[in-house]
């Protein structure tokens, strides 16, 4: 009921300091993008018994926290950074990551690159068959594969949720990592050495919309929400880069935290260390704990205000709570933490009904505060 109120708070605060961000890493990529020192990072392994993830706009901020729950689970997760491919939209920057021999893509037309046999811009399906070509497995959404080889998947889209939802999209983040680490879980319990996480962008969420500044669609091939392929020989008055699979090709860049289209509070495409930095996430299953052995929230389920929980891994003398603030025990709203039991099973009530529909984060905490798992919750409310 406050988001308005809130997201104009926000804004005020936050606007300033994302422009002031944006505007020095394009500052900082003026010269490097044309001198070949904005390097991305390398495509996906094909190592055997290796397994890429590939979560489209999977920004850093959330990969911590995809990493956090896994750390939490036992598992080990190492957590590195790369550049996207410029500019930062799927269909230039996913091709860049994916597994495929050397040379089989090349520039293509809009901001594709193209099986270069054949001349076919690379969707889905063209990557697909270039991955297989180069003796990958692609697993759709629920397939495990075989271990023994190498493998590319795809977890859920972050990059949908965000255009679908706009400004919304933080209600949906929570579900987001828990589906991540899911399907993590799943590769890891089905055999596999060693999960990556790779991502092709990150993106710019900003309430009150981003401000449009006008690109003359003349000077344009093809215009996206904050970059577009220019026309050869089109001259325009913003910083322009070289496109990552044709540096003759000039991608024009919206300014700062502009944007080319009209009522964007969710867009990409542009430079901005929140596009631009991305994760690399490596995972396996750990030396000290099993994939199973750490201490873990696995179900959730509300009737009214009592919620039902069922955990995973849990020993005597942690307790289950329910928090405004996951590290704050001032802010908890149940009517009492409670011991976890060799059940699994552990209930707890919101006794004040006002914190119905509130997000909140069931946390696992050590008698001695010690924060050994958490997960967001909307009170009331099943995902």
């Amino acid at each position: 009921t406050d988001r308005t109120a809130i997201s104009q708070a926000t804004a005020t605060l936050y606007r300033p300091w994302l422009q002031a961000g944006a505007g020095a890493f394009q500052a900082a990529i003026a010269c490097t993008a044309d001198e070949h020192a904005y390097r991305p990072g390398s495509p996906a392994s094909n190592a055997k018994g290796t397994v890429t993830v590939f979560v489209d706009g999977l920004r850093l901020d959330i990969a911590h926290r995809v990493r956090t729950r896994l750390v939490n689970a036992g598992l080990q997760a190492s957590l590195g950074t790369g550049l996207a491919a410029l500019p930062t939209i799927t269909s230039t920057a996913k091709p860049a990551l994916a597994p495929v021999a050397s040379g089989a893509l090349v520039a293509g037309s809009e901001l594709y690159p193209a099986n270069a046999a054949t001349g076919t811009n690379a969707t889905n399906r063209v990557l697909g068959s270039l991955i297989t070509g180069n003796d990958v497995q692609v697993l759709d959404a629920t397939a495990t594969g075989d271990p023994a080889g190498s493998a590319w998947t795809e977890a859920i889209s972050v990059d949908h949720l965000g255009h679908d939802n706009g400004i919304e999209l933080v209600d949906r983040l929570g579900e987001a990592v828990e589906r991540i680490v899911a399907r993590i879980r799943e590769l890891l319990d089905a055999g596999w050495a060693q999960v990556d996480i790779v991502s092709d962008h990150g993106w710019i969420l900003l309430p009150g919309n981003l401000e449009k500044v006008e690109l003359p669609s003349a000077t344009t091939v093809v215009k996206k929400g904050r970059c577009a392929r220019l026309k050869e020989g089109a001259d325009v008055a913003m910083q322009t880069v070289p496109w990552y699979w044709d540096r003759d090709v000039r991608i024009a860049l919206a300014p700062g935290v502009t944007c080319f289209e009209e009522k964007k509070a969710y867009e990409h495409g542009g430079v901005s260390p929140q596009e631009c930095i991305v994760p690399r996430l490596t995972v396996t299953a750990g030396a000290t704990l099993p994939a199973t052995g750490g201490p873990e929230i696995t179900n959730v389920k509300w009737l009214g205000l009592l919620c039902r929980v069922e955990l995973a891994g849990v020993a005597r003398g942690v307790l289950l709570d329910l928090r405004g603030r996951p590290a704050d025990p001032s802010t908890s709203i149940a009517g009492e933490a409670k011991e976890t039991c060799a059940a699994g099973r552990v209930s707890l009530i919101v006794p004040d009904e006002e914190h119905e529909g509130e997000p909140a984060h069931l946390v696992l905490v050590t008698e001695d505060g010690r924060m050994l798992a958490q997960r967001e919750v909307v009170v009331g409310k099943n995902r």
